[in-house]
């Protein structure tokens, strides 16, 4: 027959194996769930961009003049 193990040594397996189930699972959470979008990515979308391909872009909107006038009504 096996020995019977003193309870001290059961609680002490029990306490390893605990530790290790803690990984597994936190090793598996990670495997299964969706990755978190970096805080930058969400940044990098914010951009604006032009209205109208008629307006210019970058260098070429330095130059021009900020104060437009638009069309009055009649």
């Amino acid at each position: 027959m096996s020995q019977w193990k003193n309870e001290d040594d059961i609680k002490a397996d029990l306490r390893t194996l605990t530790q290790e189930l803690r990984k597994l699972r936190e090793e598996l959470r990670g495997m299964v769930s969706h990755p978190k979008p970096s805080p930058a990515r969400a940044i990098l979308n914010r951009q604006s961009w032009p209205t109208s391909p008629d307006e210019p872009v970058g260098e070429a909107a330095d130059s021009t003049d900020k104060r437009r006038k638009k069309p009055q009504k009649k």
